[in-house]
């Protein structure tokens, strides 16, 4: 086996317009990992720095949490910036959502707690995680609710009881802060 890799040493599992990611696996571990892939350009462009930079330290801090997805290792090269993640291969919530329909009440509570469990834990980080959608919840191979995306997240809030930011999803964005989320949901039919 070649100690170098290229682009064939990898398999594209998701293309967006500025980033992508593959699936590998660590020569040293046997692992499966995935490499998320931004190009700095396309960054820059759509003034996303410092979502990338606040995902980056968000993940930095080793965050030791069994529903949070772990950064391995991070690095750069001229045009690129790599973020080497837990491999989650279950898929999106919002794509069991949709697919399913309806989830029995025993596994709703099974996601709520682990988003819940999640979310505690950050708190206790100081840290406020601000995209909460079910496009953000991967689910692993033995089901259970991975929360990734931390690119909205606000740090070091310990001091503040609310972030003065104006930030989240466009659609969600639009309704007022009085809605509950959830209702939300129901509105726009993603849940009902």
């Amino acid at each position: 086996m070649s100690n170098f890799l290229n682009k064939s040493s990898f398999v594209l599992k998701n293309k967006q317009t500025y980033l992508k990611v593959y699936l590998a696996v660590s020569r040293k571990t046997n692992q499966a990992l995935a490499i998320k892939v931004l190009k700095k350009d396309a960054v820059k462009q759509r003034k996303e720095v410092d979502n990338v930079m606040s995902e980056r330290n968000v993940l930095v801090k080793s965050l030791n949490h069994p529903f949070l997805c772990k950064l391995h290792f991070s690095f750069q090269s001229t045009t690129k910036l790599y973020f080497v993640l837990d491999y989650i291969n279950g898929g999106e919530l919002f794509y069991h959502i949709q697919r399913e329909r309806v989830f029995t009440e025993t596994r709703t509570r099974f996601y709520a707690a682990q988003i819940a469990s999640a979310l505690g834990y950050l708190h206790s980080e100081n840290i406020i995680y601000r995209d909460l959608k079910p496009e953000n919840i991967l689910l692993d191979s033995k089901g259970y609710a991975i929360l990734t995306d931390f690119g909205l997240c606000k740090q070091n809030s310990a001091s503040q009881s609310t972030t003065l930011t104006f930030c989240g999803t466009p659609e969600v964005s639009l309704y007022t802060h009085k809605l509950k989320f959830f209702k939300i949901l129901f509105i726009n039919g993603t849940w009902s």
